[in-house]
């Protein structure tokens, strides 16, 4: 999925589990789904002239409009939240105005879920990296993500 995108240098700039796609034999395809844009119009956000699913963003692509892979590791460290949360809105108390004075003060972090273990969340934290230079790579996610826990350095 994502390891494939990112070594092939494409960026998905909307990575959200609202774009997951999971078969009958349970495999997670990625999608772009424009045309659910309609559904899910209350987790876009009105910036710059621009829709874009902010809470979902690092602070580079929304203040400064850098995307990159490491853009799509923070947003897959949002995913992963999402999934341990049952598919709440991630900053759900929040509104968009302060979602994005969150990103702006460097603050912004989601909490811990209730029942993901800490090396899951240890993994969301480094995708969450303020610098995009700190955060993993989708080759490092992936191996991360098949070891053991016992195995783990997350």
């Amino acid at each position: 999925g994502m390891e494939h995108f990112s070594n092939s240098r494409f960026v998905h700039k909307d990575l959200a589990a609202r774009n997951c796609l999971v078969s009958a034999q349970r495999q997670v395809k990625v999608a772009k789904l424009s045309l659910s844009k309609d559904v899910y119009n209350s987790e876009y956000y009105h910036y710059h002239q621009a829709w874009i699913p902010l809470r979902w963003m690092p602070p580079e692509a929304v203040l400064e409009d850098e995307l990159s892979t490491k853009s799509d590791v923070w947003s897959f460290g949002v995913v992963m939240w999402e999934i341990f949360t049952l598919g709440e809105l991630p900053h759900s108390s929040l509104v968009n105005e302060e979602v994005l004075a969150g990103l702006q003060s460097g603050k912004m972090k989601l909490p811990h879920p209730e029942g993901c273990p800490s090396k899951c969340y240890k993994l969301m934290q480094r995708c969450w990296a303020q610098s995009p230079k700190d955060r993993p790579s989708f080759s490092e996610i992936a191996n991360m993500l098949g070891e053991s826990p016992s195995e783990s350095k997350a």
